[in-house]
């Protein structure tokens, strides 16, 4: 009787430690504070119709654009991370403010929504770069 019980107490104790595991959010990484939610988001993405490069950066906790344009010549006016989407502004010369909304990441390929303060608007696949 009493190997039963012992047997019984460990298939307790391994069962709550699973269930503590797995809503911790395993990994030991504080619970997955410092994955990246949109995998692969983070990087240099290049928008090849207008030929500027997007810099977007992980910080562990949001996402922030840190250049726009080549050589970071575009002014960043502002960014949201909300938790499932990235969203950031910056200005062209001629003063037209740009909104891109990444909306998901498919390997090299960063799919996107744009719209300006000129009328325009559309989809868009920027490529990553090396």
């Amino acid at each position: 009787m009493k190997h039963k019980q012992i047997l019984l107490i460990f298939a307790f104790l391994f069962l709550v430690g699973s269930i503590l595991a797995c809503s911790s959010g395993g990994g030991g990484d504080g619970g997955g504070a410092s994955r990246e939610p949109m995998p692969g988001l983070a990087g240099k993405w290049r928008d090849v119709y207008e030929d500027n490069v997007h810099t977007i950066v992980w910080t562990g906790t949001t996402y922030r654009v840190t250049s726009v344009g080549d050589e970071g010549r575009l002014t960043i006016l502002s960014q949201e991370w909300n938790g499932s989407t990235f969203t950031f502004v910056y200005r062209v010369p001629g003063g037209s403010d740009v909104t891109i909304e990444c909306v998901q990441v498919r390997g090299d390929e960063l799919d996107v929504n744009w719209w300006s303060t000129n009328g325009n608007s559309g989809t868009d696949v920027f490529v990553r770069e090396p």
